[in-house]
């Protein structure tokens, strides 16, 4: 081997590498995002119904719904049915639990107050979990940044 010669990579090669790791990261984020939204969507239906059994269960001992409460605190009497530490964590999809009773033209309702996620994900949400619409059904987009699982219109 002769003493002027260096052993390495060449540029070449160093970009076919560069190319081939960024097409394997484009393939790899798109999919890796739909997994994400699937489990923050599943996350969020079963939260909704462990909450919705708890309401249901608070509404038959109680005989009444529980009182709208503001935004992530738990209504007065609700708390002896809701885990405080899961309420306090917070949605899967962002923002904060709440109750609403006699508003936006229901009875009651809990659900999501300033979600982060986007109206795409809500409307996949409620495809596969309700009816595909945003204005009707079990879960509803009651306002521009409340979604809410509907106990009682």
């Amino acid at each position: 081997m002769p003493k002027n010669h260096k052993s390495g990579f060449t540029l070449v090669e160093i970009m076919i590498v560069v190319v081939i790791i960024g097409l394997l990261a484009a393939i790899a984020i798109p999919a890796f995002q739909r997994v994400q939204v699937r489990s923050q969507n599943a996350r969020l239906a079963s939260d909704l119904r462990t909450y919705s059994g708890m309401m249901e269960t608070y509404i038959l001992e109680n005989g009444d719904y529980p009182e709208d409460s503001s935004s992530g605190v738990i209504p007065a009497g609700f708390g002896d049915y809701v885990k405080s530490g899961q309420w306090n964590q917070g949605p899967s999809i962002g923002g904060v639990w709440d109750v609403e009773k006699d508003s936006y033209g229901i009875a009651s309702a809990i659900g999501v107050h300033r979600f982060t996620v986007p109206d795409e994900q809500l409307v996949q949400f409620d495809q596969t979990y309700d009816d595909g619409n945003l204005a009707t059904g079990i879960y509803r987009k009651l306002a521009g940044d409340r979604y809410y699982y509907v106990i009682a219109e």
